[in-house]
């Protein structure tokens, strides 16, 4: 009965270090798992970045600050061409190898910046004669050409104002029409329904 007993206590003992040793090797596999999936992860992550980081790199690559201008009229090479975005007139106009010997440049602004599709046409000192004659003698002032003390004739329009059109000629170029004066501070609707019917472009 006693060697029973002790065999069976015997048999006990194996099966709880059975037991124990199972459950040793299930969780150093299972953390062994564990730490791989976590690299593999990790690896994920990095690599997702990486992609991030050479998109972003591609697309500011892709933005190149480029624009195109076509330059006619009284210059040696006409065409279109490419310049910088932050380019200005008198860079064109050298592109397309400089002004004609006939070329008018009173009335253009060389320190004006480009824009892209833009179309800069250099008339010839005969071609604005020409225009200057041909144009009928109504009395308006012409707000592209007219000086200080002419822009002062007109109604609301006093050295202040005279100067800032001025100022914003010399930065935008030309009016392409007379409402463009209401870009300018100061000059509203009330300021510039009293001098429409006495400017033109």
């Amino acid at each position: 009965m006693k060697r029973k007993i002790n065999i069976c206590f015997i048999l006990l003992i194996l099966l709880i270090l059975v037991v124990t040793f199972c459950s040793c090797s299930k969780k150093s596999y299972l953390d062994k798992d564990s730490s791989v999936n976590t690299t593999s992860d990790d690896k994920s992550v990095s690599n997702n970045k990486d992609k991030s980081t050479n998109s972003t790199k591609d697309k500011s690559s892709n933005s190149s600050g480029k624009c195109f201008v076509q330059v006619v009229g009284a210059v040696n090479k006409p065409g279109v061409y490419e310049l910088e975005s932050d380019s200005r007139i008198f860079q064109a106009i050298l592109m397309a190898g400089g002004l004609r010997e006939d070329a008018d440049e009173s009335s253009l602004n060389q320190a004006q910046k480009i824009s892209d599709g833009m179309k800069l046409e250099i008339k010839t000192k005969d071609e604005v004669q020409s225009s200057a004659q041909n144009s009928p003698n109504d009395g308006k002032v012409d707000i592209n050409t007219a000086d200080a003390s002419t822009l002062m004739t007109l109604p609301g329009i006093g050295e202040s104002k005279a100067n800032s059109i001025i100022k914003y000629r010399e930065s935008k170029g030309r009016f392409n029409s007379c409402e463009d004066l209401k870009n300018i501070t100061g000059i509203k609707d009330g300021v510039y329904n009293k001098i429409a019917d006495s400017i033109k472009v």
